[in-house]
């Protein structure tokens, strides 16, 4: 199964999802790129109703590669910043619902005011969430606090 399978099945999912948001911030008007392997576009690209241009990048936890998913979204995340046609865009990572337990325990390798600047960076403006709850949204912040030490 190629590894790109697992983001493919997210951003399809997360697309439907999108086209039929109650929110008009959310609902897509005109999608420009919905595909793990374009090279000029984010994942999952698009001009929202209220005239919001989103470019998300997205992750899963369910590839052979896991674990390098959680390192590899800060090259995309930063790649984003280079792009030219990125005026008043908003910035976000997508992620699978039940991965965020995942990726926060990878995120808190980081030193956490290290991760809190990259964060304001690129700026990452929300962190979406998808899966059988449909979309949610989380901070940056947040999704790196989210796991918690078992300490004993």
């Amino acid at each position: 199964m190629p590894l790109l399978t697992h983001e493919m099945d997210l951003i399809q999912g997360f697309v439907a999802a999108l086209k039929k948001h109650v929110r008009t911030q959310l609902r897509v008007a005109e999608l420009i790129n919905a595909n793990c392997n374009s090279r000029a576009f984010a994942d999952v690209e698009f001009k929202s109703v209220s005239k919001i241009h989103w470019a998300i990048e997205a992750k899963s936890n369910l590839s052979p590669d896991k674990h390098n998913a959680a390192h590899k979204i800060f090259g995309e995340l930063l790649k984003e910043t280079g792009r030219t046609n990125r005026k008043n865009c908003r910035h976000a990572l997508l992620i699978p619902q039940d991965a965020v337990q995942f990726f926060s325990k990878k995120f808190q390798c980081v030193d956490r005011t290290k991760f809190v600047g990259f964060g304001k960076l690129i700026p990452i403006n929300t962190v979406f969430t998808f899966g059988t709850a449909g979309i949610e949204q989380t901070t940056w912040l947040q999704l790196y606090d989210a796991y918690e030490r078992k300490l004993g």
